[in-house]
């Protein structure tokens, strides 16, 4: 009988992360056509630098300022719902790009739907995410995510570039946007059921005060300085000495290819061997990824880089991201998930108007942030120094 519903229950989360799989494939499909293309977008419309960051900086506000609010929504109305609820918000936000020249208020209404989706998709993923995760294999779990996602972001880029260079950016949006609407029907085929979620406001505020969380929000701190210079200000390095979106489409297409058998190796080993001596050389690798940028003045150049960048970031990524997740205790893995998205943006809201002053005052601004990206790297494996009673399963 018990053995009958094990069997049961395991088949119930094959099912579950199959359909985080198609709904990941289909989704990244649609945000890996736009994402990297929204800074060359805005740097289109002749918004500097600076300007951009300030454009996600806005984004970071909001996300400190609703993360609380945001999540008891998600722990009311569950996982899938708030990811369903998500997705008209990052529609809204790409017709809305479409007319930022024409209204150029709308810059400052943009990233609170920006915001909006970012909260309800991320926390009602990583809810469901672990509602059905088999901590024994998280390595492979997360490599699985990974793969499909790097996939969906192998052609997505490419045909973004062609649409792009023929029809304009509107018709990204428009594509990107019906994508969206497909990637989140996988997940309403089973129902969305998870166990009720009791948490206080209060528990996660006073997680930043704790000493014992140090070296985890230095952690959570490299993630996301590294990431937002990643996102952000790399993509408009690479219009600058490319020229053309559509050459960065091959490019960021090419090096998704790269990356797949590092991906899949990488979350293997994490399972078998010890994840924190992979974060440790990973870290290392993508250090010198980052370090490599300072050297890249031509775009031959810039191809071998960047390929080897977004390989030695997955080598990062895949053991880094098995440690959090298996670092929860079953009764306070949201206020984790919360506290983790409160640090990254909170953290932004600090460091980023730095990286904005570097711009202003335009004094070797991308090797300074590319500097500043490498040496955030070096705080990810800080998160093996996490305190004991959170690693508890």
């Amino acid at each position: 009988m018990f053995r009958n519903i094990h069997r049961h229950h395991q088949f119930f989360c094959r099912k579950e992360m199959n359909e985080i799989y198609l709904s990941v494939f289909l989704m990244n499909l649609a945000e890996s056509m736009i994402s990297i293309f929204v800074p060359i977008y805005l740097y289109y419309l002749h918004y500097s630098v600076a300007q951009i960051l300030f454009f996600f900086f806005l984004s970071s506000f909001w996300s400190v300022v609703l993360a609380l609010p945001a999540a008891k929504m998600v722990a009311k109305f569950g996982a899938k719902h708030s990811i369903l609820f998500s997705t008209p918000f990052l529609i809204i936000y790409y017709l809305g790009l479409h007319l930022l020249e024409a209204t150029p208020w709308l810059f400052y209404l943009l990233p609170l739907l920006l915001t909006l989706r970012t909260l309800f998709y991320n926390f009602g993923f990583d809810l469901n995410f672990v509602d059905h995760l088999d901590r024994r294999r998280v390595g492979k779990l997360l490599s699985g995510l990974a793969t499909v996602a790097i996939i969906g972001a192998i052609f997505s880029p490419l045909a973004a570039g062609l649409i792009i260079a023929f029809s304009g950016f509107v018709a990204v949006f428009l594509i990107g946007s019906l994508l969206l609407i497909i990637s989140v029907i996988p997940l309403l085929i089973t129902k969305d059921i998870h166990p009720r979620i009791n948490f206080t406001a209060g528990n996660i505020i006073n997680r930043f005060w704790q000493k014992k969380n140090a070296s985890l929000i230095l952690s959570f701190t490299g993630y996301a300085i590294e990431s937002s210079i990643g996102r952000n200000v790399w993509p408009v390095f690479l219009i600058i000495i490319f020229g053309a979106a559509q050459q960065v489409g091959y490019v960021a297409a090419i090096s998704a290819l790269a990356t797949v058998v590092v991906i899949r190796l990488t979350g293997k080993l994490a399972d078998k061997f010890s994840p924190q001596k992979l974060l440790r050389l990973g870290t290392l690798f993508y250090f010198f990824g980052w370090l490599g940028t300072l050297f890249a003045d031509a775009s031959v150049k810039v191809f071998f880089i960047d390929s080897y960048k977004n390989v030695s970031e997955r080598f990062l990524i895949l053991p880094w991201a098995s440690l959090f997740y298996k670092m929860f205790q079953r009764k306070k893995y949201f206020e984790l998930l919360v506290f983790r998205d409160m640090v990254f943006n909170a953290s932004r809201l600090i460091v980023m108007p730095l990286i904005m002053l570097i711009f202003i005052i335009d004094f070797y601004p991308f090797t300074l942030s590319f500097i500043i990206a490498s040496l955030f790297t070096l705080l990810y494996p800080l998160i093996n120094r996490a305190p004991i009673e959170e690693a508890e399963m």
